[in-house]
């Protein structure tokens, strides 16, 4: 389970986080109405599902935004969405508009806009769901796509505060360029675990050879053993 990885204690666990850097979670998961979580989750997953910190803290402000509530959203046009994004200082590629009115008009159409349906329609499990998105493709673009829609549920079992059956076995492909920082960690796999290669890239992005109390991680491969 990645539970059990030093990465995921350290990240996700710790006090301290990792390298000093805190998950974006904490946030997310005080949010009251469920809605407005899973949709500032997925909004936020299509756009950048990367533990990209400052990215998150903007989406957060969004909460009492017509921007996560899919059944405003599917009868706007993208131009409005575009021109909402812009007005509320989220940045996002220009496609992304387009994308996330078609997503909220499939969560509208087949859920009445709620992404909980859509993941009870498939008994929350993580695996079913995910084939779910596999099998609509054109109707929730982008999250279906293999990376973001594990990364997606990784979120929406951790932050969304959704259990999710199966969890522990979504997977993401592991990077060219992770491949050595994931061996100093005893990670020989080609997939892993979604919330352990986020993980892994805040280590490589922000570690500083901080003392274990700041850092959260035990036993650091740049810092062995700590002084």
């Amino acid at each position: 389970m990645p539970e059990s990885s030093p990465l995921f204690k350290a990240f996700f666990e710790s006090p301290n986080g990792l390298c000093g850097q805190l998950p974006p979670i904490s946030e997310i998961s005080k949010m009251e109405q469920l809605e407005t979580r899973l949709h500032l989750i997925t909004l936020g997953n299509i756009i950048d599902n990367t533990p990209n910190l400052k990215r998150w803290k903007e989406l957060i402000t969004l909460e009492d935004h017509w921007l996560l509530d899919s059944s405003q959203v599917a009868y706007k046009t993208s131009q409005q969405i575009a021109q909402a994004l812009k007005e509320e200082k989220i940045r996002s590629p220009q496609h992304i508009a387009r994308v996330w009115w078609q997503i909220c008009r499939g969560i509208q159409g087949r859920f009445a806009g709620s992404i909980h349906a859509l993941l009870k329609n498939s008994d929350a499990n993580a695996l079913s769901v995910q084939n779910y998105l596999h099998q609509s493709r054109t109707t929730f673009p982008v999250l279906s796509a293999p990376i973001t829609s594990a990364r997606w549920l990784d979120m929406i079992h951790r932050a969304g505060k959704i259990q999710l059956t199966n969890w522990g076995k979504l997977r993401v492909a592991l990077p060219e360029k992770q491949k050595k920082a994931a061996l100093l960690f005893g990670i020989h796999t080609e997939q892993l675990h979604p919330s352990i290669s986020l993980a892994l890239h805040v280590w490589e992005s922000s570690c500083l050879q901080l003392e274990k109390d700041v850092c959260g991680l035990q036993n650091c491969p740049k810092l062995s053993p700590f002084e």
